[in-house]
């Protein structure tokens, strides 16, 4: 995405900056920022990057597809209240937005499926992938998005 006005960063205080990572994740850390808002002619648009289990810098509920799916609700509702908090007067939550949902392993989908169902609601627009993610411990990854119209911009 290209534009004369840079995206504001968002960050989650339940994780270290990605940027602040130890350096055994790799010879050198990601450089990525958690969300990232864009404001545009009347618009503002919300962009939630790969959100997982992960507390600190640490995967949390290894092996646990449930215990992950609610942390990485969890973290997704963390990143809303920051950006809620930076934005031009847009409250976001979680049944509002769009997610795209990257899951491991095709037989946990029922489960992803169902706490996301209950959490979220059935009205929600909700696109589920069966793919790798970035750490082996991980069960599940998620993306999101919102797009909300301002006034007077």
């Amino acid at each position: 995405m290209a534009g004369d006005q840079p995206a504001v960063p968002v960050e989650n205080p339940r994780q270290v900056s990605a940027y602040n990572y130890p350096a055994s994740y790799g010879p050198r850390s990601p450089t990525f920022s958690r969300a990232a808002l864009v404001y545009l002619p009347g618009q503002e648009i919300l962009f939630i990057s790969g959100t997982a289990s992960i507390v600190g810098h640490q995967t949390v509920h290894p092996g646990d597809v449930a215990g992950q799916c609610e942390e990485s609700l969890a973290n997704v509702a963390a990143v809303l209240a920051a950006a809620s908090a930076a934005s031009r007067g847009v409250t976001y939550r979680l049944e509002t937005l769009c997610y795209r949902v990257y899951v491991r392993h095709v037989e946990d989908f029922p489960v992803i499926r169902d706490i996301l169902l209950a959490r979220l609601g059935a009205a929600v627009e909700i696109v589920y992938l069966q793919a790798d993610i970035c750490r082996s411990d991980l069960l599940i990854e998620i993306e999101a998005m919102a797009s909300q119209a301002l006034g007077n911009c």
